[in-house]
């Protein structure tokens, strides 16, 4: 089972957007899964340690979790405001 670690491997950029939906789509497999929120969590978690993603960044993926965890938004909602955000 492909972990988050894996959907964020390099640094944020305009490429991050694409990396943020990801891990809204594996966090809405691992949901339907099964997986405890908790445990995706320190998912994110892991990559707080590999140091790649700013707090700001990191925050953000951990929201995403969260609101895709509790099918409050879709990764391609999660996507498109990411990437509205960025043109701003």
């Amino acid at each position: 089972m492909p972990l988050l670690v894996s959907c964020a491997t390099t640094p944020p950029t305009s490429v991050f957007c694409e990396q943020l939906a990801e891990v809204a789509v594996v966090t809405e497999r691992l949901r339907n899964e099964g997986m405890p929120l908790a445990d995706v969590m320190r998912e994110a978690d892991r990559l707080e340690l590999s140091k790649r993603f700013s707090e700001a960044e990191l925050a953000t993926i951990r929201d995403t979790i969260e609101k895709v965890f509790n099918s409050v938004r879709s990764p391609n909602e999660i996507l498109l405001d990411c990437r509205m955000n960025t043109k701003k």
